[in-house]
C-alpha cells in the first residue's frame, strides 16, 4: 500500500463516513484549510495594524499577499513542527520566509498564539453555524408540513409505552416543531455571543498595542466579520461550552424525532417508518428485516455529540489567564461535535423527506385500542351520574380484569351492577369514540404551525461562503500530496 494515506478515523473512511458527517462539513476542518484559516487571521491582523499606522503599509500588503498556502513550504512546516514543538512558529517562519523585502519582520505583531488560533475557530464555528442554520431551517420546515398534513389525524397517545389517550399525529408533530424552533432561537442567539475575535497579547493587557489597542481590535473584527469582546477569553471557554452544549440540544431533539420514529416502526406498532428503497437489506441472515437503520445512526450521533458537551464544561477549568488544557481538547470536540451534527442533519433531513406514514395501520390500531384510549373520556361520563372517583375505580377493575381475561371492557362493564342498571351500552359506544376525544388537538396544532410560520418569515437569511481548499486545482484536486 505504498503512498496510501490511512483514513483512521471514521469520519475520514472512503466506506463510512457518510453514516457520521458530510464532505461539506469536512471541508470546514481539512488541515490545510485550518493553516490557510490561520494565515488570513494575520493577513487581517497586519492590515489592520497598517491601517493604524502600526506597521508599514507596503509591509501589510506584502504580507496579505503572501498569506496564501501556495506560497508556503508545507514539508518545512512539517519539520519545524517536529522540532520547536510550537503549533503555529513554524508556519509562520514559512510565512516570513514567503515574504519580500524584510516584510515578515512585521507577521504577528504583538498577537499571542491563541489570539490567531481562537479567532480562526471562530471563523470555523461561523461556517459550521451557517450549515447547522440551514439545515435546521430546512427540518423545521419538513415538520411544519408533516404536521399540517396529519392535522386531523386520530392516533394513539402513548405515555411509559403504553396506550394512554387519543391525540392527533399532527399534536405529536407540533411538539417536534415547537422544540425545534426553539433550537431556532438558541441558534441565533449563539451567533451573538460565540462569534467573536481574540486579540489581547501574552496575558489579555493588550500592552504590545498601547493606546491603539482597541481601535486595532475593532479593526481586526470588522476584517473578518466577527464581533470584538470586552475583554480576552484566553481562559473563559464559557463560549465553547456553549457551542458544545447548544449543538447537544439540537442533537437531542433530532434524535428525538427519530427514535419515535424508530420505536413506531415496531412490527406490532407500524405506523411509522423511516425511507426504505428496494436493495436497501436489513440482515445478511433474516431476509425480511427492515430495521431502522437510519434512525438509529441519528441517536449515536446524538450520543457523540452529547458526551463533547461534557468535555466542554471540562474545558471551562484554567489556571491563572491561559493555559492549553482547554484549547487542545476543543480541537477534537469542537470538529467531532461539527462533523457529527452536520451529518445528523443531512440524515434527519433524508429521513423527514420521505418518511412513510401508514395511516391505515394507525386507523386500526385505534380502532383496536378504542375504549381502553377513551377510559378518561367514559369515567367522566360515568361520573356524572356515580361521581368521579367511584368511576375510577369502577373502570380501573373492570380495565385490568379485561387485560388479564382479554375479555372486552365494554363486556365486562355492562354486567356490573352500578353500570347496567343506570346506562346503555349505546350511550358507553358513543362516548368511546376516540376521534371525539382529541381535546384540542387541531387547534395546539394550527396555533404552532400558525407560530413558526410567522417567525420563518422574518428570520434573515445567512451569506453562504463557497467552501473550497485553498489548494484545489482548476480539476478539484489538491495539489499538495
Amino acid at each position: 500500500m505504498n503512498g496510501c494515506e490511512p483514513n483512521s478515523h471514521i469520519v475520514e473512511s472512503q466506506f463510512y463516513s457518510g453514516g457520521y458527517t458530510t464532505p461539506e462539513a469536512r471541508k470546514i476542518f481539512c488541515d490545510r484549510y485550518r493553516y490557510q484559516r490561520w494565515l488570513d487571521v494575520e493577513a487581517a491582523l497586519a492590515l489592520a495594524q497598517a491601517d493604524l499606522g502600526i506597521i508599514p503599509v507596503w509591509a501589510a500588503k506584502n504580507i496579505n499577499e503572501k498569506a496564501h498556502l501556495c506560497y508556503i513550504n508545507l514539508d518545512a512546516v512539517k519539520e519545524g513542527l517536529k522540532v520547536s514543538s510550537h503549533s503555529l512558529l513554524p508556519l509562520l517562519g514559512a510565512l516570513q520566509q514567503a515574504c519580500d523585502d524584510g516584510a515578515g519582520q512585521f507577521i504577528h505583531f504583538g498577537a499571542t498564539t491563541q489570539d490567531i488560533q481562537d479567532t480562526a475557530q471562530s471563523l470555523e464555528i461561523r461556517d459550521v453555524l451557517t450549515i447547522v442554520t440551514r439545515d435546521l431551517s430546512s427540518i423545521t420546515q419538513q415538520v411544519m408540513q408533516l404536521a399540517e398534513r396529519c392535522m386531523d389525524l386520530v392516533t394513539i397517545g402513548r405515555t411509559h409505552c403504553q396506550y394512554a389517550l387519543p391525540m392527533t399525529l399532527g399534536l405529536k408533530m407540533a411538539v417536534w416543531l415547537d422544540e425545534l424552533w426553539r433550537n431556532m432561537e438558541r441558534l441565533a442567539a449563539l451567533r451573538e455571543r460565540v462569534l467573536v475575535s481574540q486579540l489581547f497579547g501574552g496575558v489579555g493587557t493588550m500592552d504590545a498595542f498601547a493606546e491603539k489597542g482597541f481601535a486595532l481590535l475593532d479593526k481586526f473584527s470588522q476584517r473578518l466579520g466577527l464581533a470584538p469582546p470586552l475583554t480576552a477569553w484566553h481562559a473563559s471557554r464559557d463560549r465553547i461550552a456553549e457551542f458544545l452544549s447548544t449543538m447537544a440540544l439540537i442533537s437531542g431533539t433530532l434524535a428525538k424525532i427519530a427514535d419515535e420514529i424508530r420505536c413506531l416502526a415496531r412490527d406490532e406498532t407500524g405506523e411509522l417508518e423511516e425511507p426504505f428503497q428496494m436493495g436497501k437489506v436489513g440482515s445478511s441472515t433474516m431476509p425480511h428485516k427492515r430495521n431502522p437503520e437510519m434512525c438509529e445512526q441519528a441517536v449515536v450521533l446524538a450520543r457523540l455529540i452529547k458526551a463533547n458537551a461534557g468535555l466542554g464544561f471540562e474545558g471551562m477549568i484554567n489556571e491563572h489567564e491561559r493555559d492549553y488544557r482547554a484549547v487542545r481538547m476543543e480541537w477534537v470536540t469542537v470538529t467531532d461535535t461539527s462533523l457529527f451534527v452536520c451529518g445528523l442533519l443531512s440524515m434527519m433531513k433524508a429521513i423527514l423527506k420521505d418518511l412513510i406514514i401508514h395511516e391505515h395501520r394507525i386507523r386500526q390500531n385505534v380502532d383496536q385500542a378504542a375504549t381502553l384510549i377513551s377510559t378518561e373520556a367514559l369515567m367522566f361520563f360515568l361520573g356524572e351520574v356515580i361521581g368521579k372517583q367511584t368511576a375510577h375505580r369502577i373502570i380501573y377493575e373492570t380495565a385490568m380484569k379485561a387485560k388479564e381475561t382479554n375479555q372486552s371492557l365494554l363486556d365486562l362493564l355492562m354486567v356490573r351492577k352500578e353500570i347496567a342498571g343506570k346506562f346503555k351500552r349505546e350511550d358507553l359506544e358513543k362516548t368511546i369514540d376516540p376521534a371525539n376525544h382529541v381535546g384540542m388537538s387541531q387547534e395546539l396544532t394550527r396555533r404552532t404551525i400558525d407560530h413558526v410560520k410567522e417567525k420563518l418569515s422574518t428570520t434573515g437569511t445567512i451569506t453562504e461562503r463557497e467552501r473550497l481548499c485553498p489548494l484545489t486545482e482548476k480539476d478539484g484536486r489538491c495539489n499538495v500530496q
